[in-house]
């Protein structure tokens, strides 16, 4: 079948995905802490240890063990990234829907020929690829894959002069997809999910670049520039399963030559705490070069919005010490779309509060922050305002941190009025 990527009906999906696109998408943490995705295409399976999690991803399945299809590398990882930009976080649906062309101009911001068979062959390798997690501990594991189904319509062509229209085949429509049950289950576990920034995984070009960025912030978090986080070039090629030049020079010139360098693109790129850094220095016994890495964090200015306002107030009131503010405070993320929309509901006002409320996520963290908009959306739906009645009033039993919530909640709509 003669794979095409027109626009599915409006009447078929609405409100239009395109519109809902986020472009910070959230994926289990795992993914950002251990090289799941390798640089590299892969013939068979590849076994990865996250914690007390030992992955093993690809060259399997559970029902038929003469399949053997690929690990997953850095080319699935911005699909299923991508595919996962079109979904609402907090929507308990496995269903996604989007066209198959807003999958290609989100993963390739083109929908060409040969970005549409590339993209759906990366498609069909979600569907039929397996991971199995198992518990280093209890030795328990379970498995599963990232799509269960996908949506497709054939329909005949729309244009008469078409190629199509003078063979039996249709036109390929591509109606979204389902995820499978257990990786939604995962989606479902805030505690162990994290953010990505998709245009800036987006704008790298280099695989191993693409594969360093995913996992090495995560171990860089917490180093400087004065005491980065270090890995030999031998190793780290060995771990994003990509190949290791015989030479310490070219090992070297992999991360410095060429048109676009590795170290270049990596250089620079935001990450949700601030800014990813790296360079290249030479081991100690002068046998390999090594990666060092670093975030440099982003600096909270104390100006008087920021040190004198409501919520600062109101933490700092609570007994907690300035240092854990500033560190919160230090990971501010955008509203995603769904926040925004709650916000919408709840009649408060975005733009002009916006940064306000990125502080109340910082610090509340994004499951607290999201129940105070819930309850927020909800009085304005019942046509009443929340407000608290102090020690003794009807809030007083209730327990320490539904107080907190309910007073931020009013601060919330203080600032909204």
């Amino acid at each position: 079948m003669e794979a095409v990527a027109p626009s599915r009906p409006t009447e078929a999906l609405e409100p239009s995905p395109a519109r809902r696109r986020s472009n910070l998408i959230i994926a289990p943490r795992d993914y950002f802490l251990g090289p799941v995705f390798a640089a590299a295409p892969q013939t068979g399976s590849r076994e990865v240890t996250v914690a007390d999690r030992r992955y093993l991803i690809g060259g399997f399945h559970p029902m038929d063990s003469d399949i053997h299809p690929p690990a997953l590398d850095v080319r699935h990882a911005r699909a299923i990234f991508s595919l996962l930009s079109f979904r609402d976080p907090f929507d308990d649906t496995r269903l996604i829907r989007f066209s198959f062309n807003e999958l290609c101009r989100c993963y390739a911001n083109s929908n060409g020929g040969r970005y549409a068979r590339a993209i759906k062959r990366i498609v069909r390798d979600l569907m039929d690829s397996y991971i199995r997690v198992t518990d280093i501990r209890t030795k328990i594991s379970h498995q599963y894959r990232l799509i269960e189904r996908i949506d497709i319509e054939g329909r005949p062509p729309r244009r008469k002069d078409s190629r199509v229209a003078t063979s039996n085949q249709q036109e390929m429509f591509f109606n979204g997809c389902t995820l499978s049950p257990e990786f939604c289950g995962l989606l479902s576990r805030i505690a162990e999910l994290q953010h990505l920034k998709l245009d800036v995984f987006n704008s790298i070009r280099a695989p191993l670049a693409q594969a360093i960025y995913l996992y090495i912030p995560s171990r860089a978090h917490h180093h400087t520039g004065a005491d980065p986080f270090e890995i030999t070039l031998t190793n780290l090629l060995q771990q994003v399963s990509a190949s290791v030049p015989k030479h310490k020079s070219r090992r070297k010139e992999l991360f410095t030559k060429n048109r676009n360098p590795i170290l270049q693109q990596l250089d620079g790129l935001e990450t949700l705490a601030g800014c990813f850094r790296v360079r290249l220095a030479e081991t100690a016994d002068e046998t390999d070069w090594k990666l060092q890495a670093w975030v440099e964090k982003r600096r909270l200015s104390h100006n008087p919005g920021t040190t004198n306002s409501k919520l600062v107030a109101a933490y700092l009131n609570s007994g907690r010490p300035r240092e854990y503010l500033d560190q919160a405070l230090a990971t501010i993320q955008p509203l995603s779309d769904y926040e925004q929309d709650l916000l919408t509901t709840a009649k408060v006002h975005i733009d002009r509060n916006r940064r306000f409320f990125e502080m109340a996520k910082a610090i509340l963290k994004t499951p607290r922050f999201l129940s105070l908009l819930s309850e927020a959306k909800g009085d304005e739906l019942e046509g009443r305002k929340a407000r608290t009645s102090g020690a003794g009033g009807r809030d007083a039993n209730k327990p320490a941190a539904q107080r907190q919530l309910r007073i931020l909640l009013e601060i919330l709509w203080s600032w909204g009025e």
